[in-house]
């Protein structure tokens, strides 16, 4: 599921664009598509309660997912404001999160995950688009005694055109739509790093 592509964006992702400025002049303008690419990392929320654990299906296995913690850039957000969650509560306090609610184990292999998650990506001035991503967690690595589970790439879903959908938000990004896909995107014992590309239409 890893792909290599040299997308020549660094300058997008990296650059000043004013979004409180971008924020007023485009309330009033005509929504248009755009393309959007980001690089991301994530890791499990420290602070979620064992309780509010996702456990795939069938539960007989036991295998959970956590709630996550998203970090990176964006084009049209800059720089993302990283999840923040209560200590004592576990509650979300603000930023970006990933939250599976879904989750199937392909049996016939146990080499699968495939699952669901909702999405809110914030912007560094505050406002925030959500996504619905169809997401396949794949395990191709063995170590002694069986299968790795701590390792591994992620992607699409099979069945469905692109792995994610833009489903609105708040601020400029109110009634936002369009897709991404991933790109480039693995896992290891302390989280995930994956590149997402595609439009949005805000």
């Amino acid at each position: 599921m890893s792909c290599s592509q040299e997308t020549g964006t660094d300058g997008l992702i990296d650059g000043g664009e004013d979004l409180k400025a971008t924020t007023a002049k485009s309330s009033n303008a005509k929504k248009v598509a755009k393309s959007i690419y980001g690089r991301l990392s994530n890791f499990a929320d420290p602070n979620q309660p064992e309780e509010d654990l996702l456990i795939c299906n069938p539960e007989i296995y036991g295998f959970p997912l956590t709630r996550n913690i998203i970090s990176g850039r964006m084009t049209h957000l800059g720089k993302l404001q990283m999840g923040v969650s209560d200590p004592d509560t576990g509650e979300r306090i603000s930023g970006c999160f990933g939250v599976p609610v879904s989750c199937e184990i392909n049996t016939e292999t146990f080499r699968q995950l495939i699952t669901v998650y909702e999405v809110t990506y914030v912007a560094a001035n505050g406002d925030e688009f959500r996504t619905i991503e169809q997401v396949t967690i794949n395990f191709p690595n063995d170590v002694e005694g069986g299968i790795d589970y701590t390792t591994g790439t992620f992607g699409g879903t099979e069945g469905f055109e692109h792995a994610i959908e833009i489903v609105g938000g708040t601020g400029r990004f109110n009634g936002a739509n369009g897709y991404m896909d991933f790109m480039n995107a693995q896992f290891g014992p302390d989280g995930s790093t994956w590149e997402l590309v595609g439009e949005i239409v805000y």
